[in-house]
């Protein structure tokens, strides 16, 4: 019996083998389930998303009413500066604080030398970097846009 070649199966048995009640059941349970799972995969794609956009519109609502109660604490913070800034509350309040207005006897004045002309003034301390000639800093750097925009027209111009 072991040597006994294997034999192939007629096509009459093939067919039957194929569309046996069974197989045709099986294959259409497989589908009918492949069905659902696709549906509830997709459904529950929908749902997680639909879950996500809900949670981020209430996160903008929430950060809406927090901007909004900032927005209302900066301007009664702004009403009540503006309400200090006002000359009658200063006064009332320097009233209180025990302070007086100033007499003229009351005041000290301080005499200063007058400048000698030859000193600059420095307004910032990058002034320093244009003024200053020992500064090792390029003459690219020294020099505006638009001393930059005529040096090049009157260059080509001569040339």
């Amino acid at each position: 019996m072991q040597n006994e070649p294997i034999r192939k199966p007629s096509p009459t048995k093939i067919r039957a083998y194929k569309q046996a009640p069974w197989r045709e059941q099986t294959r259409l349970l497989a589908i009918g389930l492949a069905s659902v799972f696709g549906l509830m995969a997709m459904l529950a794609l929908f749902i997680f998303t639909g879950a996500q956009a809900a949670e981020a519109g209430l996160r903008v609502q929430s950060l809406i009413r927090e901007r909004d109660r900032q927005l209302r604490r900066l301007e009664a913070q702004e009403a009540e500066l503006a309400q200090k800034q006002n000359e009658e509350w200063m006064r009332t309040r320097a009233a209180e604080l025990g302070f007086k207005p100033a007499e003229a006897g009351d005041i000290d004045y301080l005499v200063v030398a007058d400048l000698p002309a030859t000193v600059t003034i420095r307004s910032s301390p990058t002034s320093l970097l244009y003024i200053e000639q020992d500064v090792a800093l390029s003459p690219a750097y020294r020099e505006t846009l638009l001393e930059w925009v005529l040096r090049a027209i009157l260059r080509e111009g001569g040339a």
